[in-house]
């Protein structure tokens, strides 16, 4: 109790520990600030990675249509029993690689012309397309 008599000392005692709150109170807000900077930084890079997926999937997609076209133009307007054209590819073997300029296209057909398939790529994203021509 005696300190509660000297002049002066709770003006001085709370005058000491205002800068220390200060202090407390602007690290807490610059914590809270560089969490948040840091989740709306996250959230815009999976929005960034979302739309890229859309891109190359779209890409994928057209180079995976253009193989399936690219092979029935040459079976239809190719001359019976030209052997410049060969249909010997497999699923894992294709007979041609479309390259385009962001995407590619790998396109098999079966022995008889039957089957037709045509696996599109862009990026990390494939997409394939099949057709047949037969019943």
């Amino acid at each position: 109790m005696y300190a509660m008599q000297v002049p002066g000392f709770i003006e001085r005692w709370n005058a000491a520990r205002g800068g220390q709150s200060i202090l407390v109170i602007v690290l807490v807000l610059g914590a809270t600030m560089l969490g948040a900077t840091t989740i709306a930084g996250y959230v815009s890079l999976q929005k960034i990675r979302a739309a890229t997926d859309i891109i190359d999937s779209t890409r994928a997609v057209y180079a995976a249509d253009a193989g399936i076209e690219w092979c029935l133009y040459y079976k239809f307007n190719t001359a019976v029993g030209d052997s410049s054209f060969r249909c010997d590819s497999t699923v894992n073997n294709p007979m041609a690689e479309l390259v385009f300029p962001e995407s590619r296209a790998s396109v098999g057909m079966s022995d008889d012309g039957v089957l037709v398939k045509s696996v599109g790529n862009a990026g990390d994203s494939y997409r394939a397309f099949g057709f047949s021509t037969g019943p």
